[in-house]
C-alpha cells in the first residue's frame, strides 16, 4: 500500500517538474521577444511618465516640412491637393475644394503664399503677395486671426521657406516684427475692436470672370447688428491705406467720420452690394 502512495508521489513530482520547466521555456521566450522589440516590452517595464514638452517639441519639430515656392506652387489641383500658406505656414485645404478648387472664391491663394490679400481683397499680380509690410498692427491681428481659422479647420502641412522661415525652419527677422505688431495689436485692441462695431468689415469674394464682389449683411465682419449698411472704403486719418467697411448712412458715426469714407467706383450708393470689375 505504502509503495503504491510513494510512485504516486513520485509521478506528481515528476509532473510538476515537467510543468515548471515548459513554463520557464515560455518565460524566457516571452522576454527574449520582449528584449528583442524594446518598443513592446517599456511599457510593461519602464516608467508610464508623459515625455517633457521640450522633447514633444523637438519630436515635432523633426517632422515639419519645408517646402520651396516652387514645390507650394505645386498643390494647385485636386489630384496632388490645394495647398496655400499665410504667414510662411503651410496648410492643405482641400476638403474645401468648392472655395479653393477652380473657380471658387479664394482659388487665387492656393499654392503661393498671398497674406497680404487676405486683408486688403486686392487679387492682383501685385496684390497676391506675403509682403505685409504696409499693413498697420491692427490689420495683422486680422490675418493673425486667419492663420488661427486654418489651424483649426485645415491640415497643417509645414512652413514655407522664403519671408517668414529660413532654410532651417527657423523664423526671420520679418517673422519676429510680426510677433512684435501683433504684441502692438493687442494693446490697441480694445479700441479696434469698437471701431469694428461701429464701421463692421464687409464680406469679400474674388472670381476670375466676374471680380471682386464686397456686401455687407447683419452679421458681416462677425459683428452682429440691426442694420446691413453699404461697402464704403475707410482710411485712417493721414493713411492711404484703407479697407471694407459697412456703414450704416443714417448713423451720427457717418457723418462723424464722413471725411475717412469713399464711395467705391461704380457702385451704386444705396446698395448692400458691390462688384469692383477686374482691371
Amino acid at each position: 500500500m505504502k509503495r503504491r502512495y510513494v510512485w504516486i508521489v513520485l509521478l506528481l513530482v515528476t509532473l510538476y517538474t515537467l510543468y515548471r520547466y515548459d513554463y520557464q521555456k515560455t518565460l524566457v521566450a516571452k522576454l527574449k521577444y520582449f528584449a528583442w522589440n524594446d518598443v513592446f516590452f517599456m511599457p510593461f517595464f519602464a516608467s508610464s511618465s508623459l515625455p517633457s514638452s521640450s522633447s514633444a517639441s523637438e519630436g515635432n519639430e523633426q517632422t515639419v516640412r519645408l517646402f520651396t515656392q516652387s514645390q507650394l506652387s505645386r498643390y494647385t489641383n485636386l489630384e496632388d491637393g490645394l495647398y496655400l500658406a499665410i504667414l510662411g505656414q503651410v496648410y492643405d485645404v482641400t476638403k474645401g475644394e468648392r472655395h479653393y478648387g477652380p473657380g471658387g472664391s479664394y482659388q487665387s491663394f492656393v499654392g503661393r503664399d498671398a497674406s497680404l490679400a487676405f486683408v486688403t481683397g486686392d487679387f492682383s499680380a501685385e496684390g497676391l503677395t506675403d509682403d505685409v509690410s504696409s499693413l498697420k498692427p491692427s490689420q495683422i491681428k486680422s490675418l493673425s486671426d486667419w492663420t488661427g481659422f486654418y489651424a483649426k479647420d485645415y491640415t497643417y502641412k509645414g512652413k514655407l521657406i522664403g519671408r517668414y522661415y529660413d532654410s532651417d525652419g527657423n523664423p526671420t527677422s520679418q517673422y519676429h516684427m510680426i510677433q512684435e505688431m501683433l504684441a502692438l495689436a493687442e494693446k490697441e485692441n480694445s479700441s479696434e475692436e469698437q471701431k469694428k462695431r461701429i464701421f463692421p468689415p464687409c464680406n469679400i469674394e474674388w472670381k476670375p470672370d466676374v471680380g471682386t464682389r464686397l456686401w455687407c449683411s447683419k452679421r458681416s465682419g462677425g459683428i452682429e447688428r440691426d442694420w446691413i449698411g453699404v461697402p464704403r472704403m475707410l482710411f485712417e486719418p493721414g493713411s492711404e491705406q484703407h479697407r471694407c467697411a459697412c456703414v450704416n448712412l443714417k448713423s451720427k458715426e457717418h457723418e462723424m467720420h464722413k471725411g475717412n469714407l469713399r464711395e467705391y467706383e461704380g457702385c451704386a450708393k444705396g446698395s448692400t452690394n458691390c462688384v469692383i470689375k477686374n482691371s
